[in-house]
């Protein structure tokens, strides 16, 4: 087998235990490979819980532009999609959203039981380096996260219905969330691994439900 074959084998026995599919990562470089330059791009975060779609496997949809946006249930995210820059009124669950949305710019549409709200997001820029963000959507007012093995910072005080975000290392890791006004740096959760990619942005959701604290994974993959 000569170096090149051992490599792409290398790098599909990695997928294939990292859980990562090839049509998730396709999917995600033909967005922003493919977008017109000026593009702006746009996703909806569920965080409804007592409405019919936070208890069952309802999706929460938004068509706009002709294109889809849905999410799987509270606490979990649609893909991004590129939109032509401009006013938007649209509606989603029974709720209206105006807004103008520009060109380079990356937005979460925050959709809750009785509001809809537009977000500024981020967007990786280095192309050598992931980009962790982190949303704390959980009912502490305060949270950080650190490594789950070496306990390290790696985002502190992120308040709450806020985000907070790093460039990070290509590299696999899982984290822990702890209280911010914890001096003792207990764990609440910890959270499953993520294989960071160069140039991705991947998004780390923190919530409580009636069972607690736990966390979830916008895109396995991650997104840009």
């Amino acid at each position: 087998m000569n170096k090149i074959a051992q490599i792409i084998l290398g790098l599909i026995q990695v997928l294939a235990l990292s859980g990562l599919s090839f049509t998730s990562l396709a999917d995600e470089a033909a967005l922003y490979d493919f977008a017109p330059p000026d593009a702006a791009f746009l996703r909806v975060i569920n965080l409804q819980k007592n409405t019919p779609s936070a208890g069952s496997n309802q999706h929460l949809t938004l068509r706009i532009e002709g294109k889809n946006l849905s999410t799987a249930g509270y606490c979990s995210a649609s893909s991004f999609v590129y939109l032509p820059p401009g006013e938007y009124n649209e509606q989603v669950s029974g709720l209206r959203w105006q807004a103008s949305l520009e060109a380079g710019k990356a937005y979460s549409l925050l959709v809750d039981d009785d509001s809809v709200t537009l977000v500024e997001d981020y967007r990786a820029k280095d192309s050598r380096r992931g980009m962790l963000v982190v949303y704390n959507f959980s009912s502490y007012s305060r949270l950080n996260l650190q490594t789950a093995k070496s306990a390290r910072s790696v985002l502190s005080n992120i308040a709450q219905a806020t985000s907070g975000a790093r460039a990070i290392n290509p590299l696999k890791s899982a984290f822990s969330v702890v209280d911010s006004a914890d001096t003792q740096g207990t764990s609440l959760v910890v959270t499953e691994a993520m294989i960071f990619q160069p140039g991705v942005s991947s998004s780390l959701f923190i919530c409580t439900n009636p069972s607690g604290l736990f966390t979830h994974w916008a895109d396995r993959a991650g997104g840009r």
